[in-house]
């Protein structure tokens, strides 16, 4: 029974009143109204009751003895814990200084005894309403002073978003006016090379035309001029058999001066002709074993080898993708030329070659006169002789040959070497070579 009372209870009210028939009138009524009273007889109970368990409401009597009710109602109202419950006082005091003092001191309503009870109900009921009203206008204030609170500091974060957001718009525009000057820039840039590439594309058609015009020039004229040499060589020789004995010594001189320079003019064409193949040669690239190549050349060069006592030694050499017949022509010039070149001690001739990544870097060294250092680019010069017809015959083509056979084949060809201690021609292969 207790249980459901409670459960079902209107509110606690606590009644403070000296006088003992008061508070069990008062109790009886409460109770039998759904509220659940407790009662205390002076102002210090009244005062631990609410600490321990504040009630709802307080029905105060103000004539009480040690403590009147002003004095407890004061205390409550000091008291953070006790503060906000509603006081009503009930007294037998009926003057208006006596309402004025208790709504002073923190009443908030005043009934005169002797009461009506139905009174006493009504502004109970009315005061328990008013005070939940407060309570949930109390819980909404705090709630939406949370939700303001909230709202600021969302508003807060927003702004400083939309600052960010700002900022990154500002940032992102000038990124972009930046990249749209450089794009233009580029575009001149890209117009410039284009034009560049096109005049570089027309300058290299024009110089491709004008070294093919060029090979042409050198390999018709050369060509042509075989048979007439042939001719006056072959009459100046048949001059110097038939009227040796006519002749004085000087004219003798002269036709073999005649045939000395047809026979110089002779090599100086076939040079050439043979210049102008290396450019005009068409011919596809294909592996081709290096061991062969110089086993060819040495061939080739086999009456100079026998006659000079050469010792010409070769390691393992590779197999790369080229033109084998050109191959054979870039070695036996660098060997004929190690060859001529010697000094006093019979000429010794090394062949080798090692890997770099994908290129093969041959060398060619021997124990000759060697090369001077302000020499060593202009010898791969067409026409470009160190020494004279005396001392060593040729027509200053076979290094240029061999410069144009090795960058044909996509590689480069150098020579380190210093007077007296013989020379080393080095040139690079790729290993598979594209056709130049």
């Amino acid at each position: 029974m207790n249980s459901n009372a409670q459960k079902t209870s209107l509110g606690s009210i606590l009644v403070v009143d000296d006088t003992p028939e008061n508070l069990r009138l008062l109790s009886t009524m409460l109770s039998q109204r759904g509220y659940t009273p407790r009662c205390v007889i002076n102002g210090q109970m009244a005062l631990r009751a609410c600490n321990s368990n504040p009630p709802d409401l307080i029905l105060l009597d103000i004539m009480m003895p040690e403590m009147n009710g002003y004095e407890v109602c004061k205390n409550l109202k000091n008291d953070a814990i006790t503060r906000d419950i509603p006081v009503i006082f009930i007294s037998a005091k009926d003057e208006l200084f006596d309402k004025v003092n208790a709504f002073a001191v923190g009443g908030v309503d005043y009934i005169s005894k002797p009461f009506q009870f139905e009174e006493v109900l009504v502004r109970i009921e009315s005061h328990l309403t008013l005070r939940k009203l407060q309570k949930q206008l109390r819980e909404q204030n705090i709630l939406l002073q949370e939700e303001i609170s909230n709202r600021l500091a969302v508003e807060e974060i927003l702004q400083e978003k939309n600052q960010i957001l700002q900022q990154e718009i500002s940032s992102r525009r000038a990124i972009e006016k930046a990249i749209q000057e450089q794009n233009i820039l580029l575009q001149k840039e890209i117009g410039n090379r284009q034009r560049v590439e096109s005049a570089l594309l027309k300058s290299n058609q024009e110089l491709a035309r004008s070294n093919a015009e060029l090979e042409q020039f050198a390999y018709v004229p050369s060509h042509d001029l075989q048979a007439p040499l042939a001719t006056i060589a072959s009459y100046a020789q048949l001059l110097e058999k038939r009227y040796k004995d006519q002749l004085d010594s000087q004219a003798n001189k002269f036709i073999g001066n005649i045939v000395q320079g047809c026979t110089r003019m002779q090599a100086l064409i076939d040079d050439l002709l043979e210049y102008s193949r290396v450019g005009r040669s068409h011919k596809p690239f294909k592996p081709t074993n290096c061991n062969q190549v110089v086993e060819q050349a040495m061939a080739n060069l086999q009456a100079v080898i026998r006659d000079t006592k050469a010792v010409i030694s070769s390691s393992q050499l590779p197999v790369v993708t080229g033109d084998m017949s050109q191959l054979v022509q870039l070695f036996q010039n660098l060997v004929g030329n190690a060859i001529k070149y010697r000094q006093d001690a019979p000429p010794a001739v090394s062949i080798s070659a090692c890997k770099q990544q994908e290129t093969w870097l041959f060398s060619v060294s021997d124990n000759g006169i060697g090369i001077a250092p302000q020499h060593q680019e202009r010898i791969f010069q067409i026409f470009q002789r160190l020494h004279t017809q005396k001392e060593y015959s040729g027509t200053g083509i076979g290094l240029a040959i061999c410069q144009k056979i090795v960058e044909r084949h996509g590689g480069r060809i150098w020579v380190e070497s210093e007077p007296g201690k013989g020379s080393t021609f080095h040139f690079t292969l790729n290993e598979n070579s594209i056709n130049l």
